[in-house]
């Protein structure tokens, strides 16, 4: 049975868990982590470390993502020869994001999200094709502004709830970002490749989803994701495609010391970029795919705040075909990080 205090106590951490966890591991490019790139949000479930926020409470919200991305697929099958030769393409990612929340009531909560980003991508091929370099893309990127709506009563639901989420993206990254690449012929400033520009260029709806429920006192369940639409096809300065992106998580949680707030999870979680978009045309160039991962887990929620840690590690990728390629009979490659590293923080005033 769960009765008291002392549950209500500990379901609360095990809420939190369920929504920041979505938080600290869903900064701004949700992807299959490399040049398969799904920009977007997510993780709009932002509880406070004594759970639900109350009518007028803000909460301010840290994440953190990197990956370093190097492992060649076309479909699902490693292009190992590329790691054999030293052709393969580096990305090196950092994403931070930043988001208030404020509760127009339990139920009905706001949440706005700055994100920033720095890139390096390092290959030969886009250069001389014989010396290696770098190229680097960095700044503000795609603003994020969606609502969270809890569909049972958080005062009556301790033991579980659902909630459903939508909003807009913005484009307010840079999406023409330009550096030099050392081409045979001499330097030249090129728009830098898709995988690492800070925007996508098109405004974008974002549709969400997570919910959470405790079988124990100590043991509960978790899930969470979103799909972002892009109605615009692609940029016509880079030629570079809009895409859809999409991300869907679930796992449990155990609270293994419940007097500290310190809980462990394991989860699953499948992100990636679809071949064809749900509203608009599919031209453009676009590295369609996804990448499926186990997801162990550490979090602590004291009081009023709250820290994370998540590391996925792949256990596939697939690099689909495009639409344009489809067209033509090929099916290019796209490179995948091994894992990435989330780190999540937050406070409630």
């Amino acid at each position: 049975m769960f009765h008291s205090s002392t549950t209500v106590s500990t379901l609360a951490r095990l809420t939190t868990l369920a929504g920041l966890l979505a938080i600290a591991s869903v900064p701004r490019h949700a992807a299959a982590q490399g040049c398969v790139i799904a920009r977007g949000g997510g993780g709009a479930m932002v509880l406070g470390g004594d759970g639900f926020l109350e009518s007028g409470d803000w909460q301010l919200n840290l994440a953190y993502r990197y990956f370093h991305s190097d492992r060649h697929f076309v479909g699902d099958v490693e292009q190992t020869h590329r790691q054999e030769e030293g052709s393969q393409v580096d990305n090196y990612s950092h994403f931070i994001d930043l988001t208030a929340t404020y509760a127009v009531n339990r139920r009905l909560w706001l949440n706005l999200t700055l994100p920033f980003v720095s890139h390096e991508r390092s290959s030969l091929y886009e250069h001389d094709r014989t010396n290696r370099h770098s190229t680097y893309a960095a700044g503000l990127a795609d603003l994020r502004l969606t609502s969270t709506f809890w569909l049972l009563d958080p005062e009556t639901h301790h033991r579980g709830n659902f909630s459903i989420g939508a909003g807009v993206k913005a484009p307010t990254g840079d999406y023409t970002a330009a550096d030099v690449f050392h081409r045979p012929g001499g330097p030249e400033l090129r728009y830098v490749d898709s995988s690492i520009q800070p925007g996508d260029g098109g405004w974008g709806a974002v549709l969400e989803a997570q919910g959470f429920f405790a079988f124990t006192e100590t043991l509960s369940a978790y899930a969470n994701g979103f799909y972002q639409v892009n109605p615009r096809e692609q940029v016509e300065e880079t030629g570079f495609s809009v895409p859809d992106g999409y991300l869907a998580r679930a796992g449990a949680n155990y609270v293994v010391w419940p007097s500290q707030g310190l809980s462990l999870s394991l989860g699953g979680r499948i992100e990636g970029v679809p071949p064809t978009d749900l509203v608009g045309g599919d031209l453009g160039r676009r590295r369609p795919g996804y990448s499926v991962a186990v997801e162990p887990g550490v979090s602590w929620a004291r009081g009023r705040y709250f820290a994370s840690l998540t590391a996925p590690v792949a256990v596939y990728r697939n690099r689909q075909q495009s639409h344009p390629e489809s067209l033509v009979g090929r099916h290019g490659d796209a490179a995948f990080a091994d894992f990435s590293i989330n780190l999540g923080f937050s406070v409630r005033f």
